[in-house]
């Protein structure tokens, strides 16, 4: 027990199970933006926020469907931040974008389980967020280390 405890604390299962959570969720909410159901539960949400310009600038299904774009740019960066720390870092600053804004609607719309999912998306962003920094930063100095090694 002692061994497989060693192991879960050395290796990094529990934030690819948080990325892939969190790609799940994005990637289920991005999708729906693209149907008319969506579009609906939306309006209220928008329509009563300081978000409504989107309606202004795209009309109703133009917005969901924008949203939709940016949110499918985050799941995409986020799978691909698996084997591209770089790519990761994206991804989690639109998670993190995304929180942020969809957040900064409460003042206006009031607690709605559909906003008050992203308070989780938020620290998951974070988390993930650091988790690729430091990646990024090890792979840069890996290739030092070597040079002055040899």
């Amino acid at each position: 027990m002692k061994t497989l405890c060693q192991r879960f604390q050395q290796s990094d299962i529990d934030i690819a199970v948080l990325r892939f959570s969190v790609i799940f969720i994005i990637a289920l909410f991005g999708i729906y933006k693209w149907f008319d159901f969506e579009v609906e539960a939306l309006k209220p949400l928008i329509s009563g926020s300081w978000l409504n310009f989107l309606y202004t600038l795209f009309g109703f299904h133009g917005a969901s469907y924008f949203l939709g774009v940016v949110e499918g740019i985050a799941y995409i960066a986020l799978a691909l931040g698996y084997v591209k720390p770089k790519i990761g870092v994206v991804g989690d600053l639109l998670v993190i974008l995304i929180g942020v804004v969809t957040l900064s609607t409460l003042p206006q719309v009031g607690m709605d389980s559909f906003i008050v999912k992203d308070i989780i998306l938020l620290g998951a962003g974070l988390v993930l967020l650091k988790h690729d920094f430091g990646k990024v930063k090890k792979a840069q100095v890996i290739p030092v280390v070597k040079n002055i090694v040899e």
